[in-house]
């Protein structure tokens, strides 16, 4: 995809939390900005903001956020391509979400200027 890409950095930091597989949804998962429930026979996934996880919830915590701006159709080849090649051609390990309407990508919070300076160079207008 030749197309540049607009992302923005999300603000507040983001967990990503495996609860056993068949396990309900927790309450404190939902609320104000991003926030998601992976469900298969093997685990729960949960990705949330990290001051909504309960303590004693086994969680990796730290993690920023990076949203594609633009709207693409499901047909448009490339876009996420077009972010995670980068990111991994400078050693930047990710973490994955797609909605309807766009990416998110998650980085570990102390790789995110490494992630941006990566994607940058790719052409894309990076937003912190």
């Amino acid at each position: 995809m030749d197309k540049k890409l607009i992302l923005q950095v999300v603000v507040p930091e983001y967990a990503i939390t495996r609860l056993n597989a068949g396990s309900t949804m927790p309450e404190w998962v939902s609320g104000p900005g991003f926030w998601e429930v992976s469900n298969s026979k093997e685990e729960m996934t949960l990705v949330c903001r990290s001051d909504r996880v309960p303590s004693n919830i086994k969680s990796s915590g730290g993690w920023k956020c990076v949203r594609v701006e633009q709207r693409f159709t499901f047909e448009e080849p490339g876009v996420l391509a077009s972010v995670l090649l980068p990111l991994a051609n400078a050693g930047v390990s990710i973490f994955t979400s797609s909605t309807f309407s766009t990416d998110y990508i998650f980085v570990a919070g102390g790789d995110l200027q490494k992630a941006v300076d990566a994607l940058r160079g790719h052409g894309h207008e990076v937003r912190t």
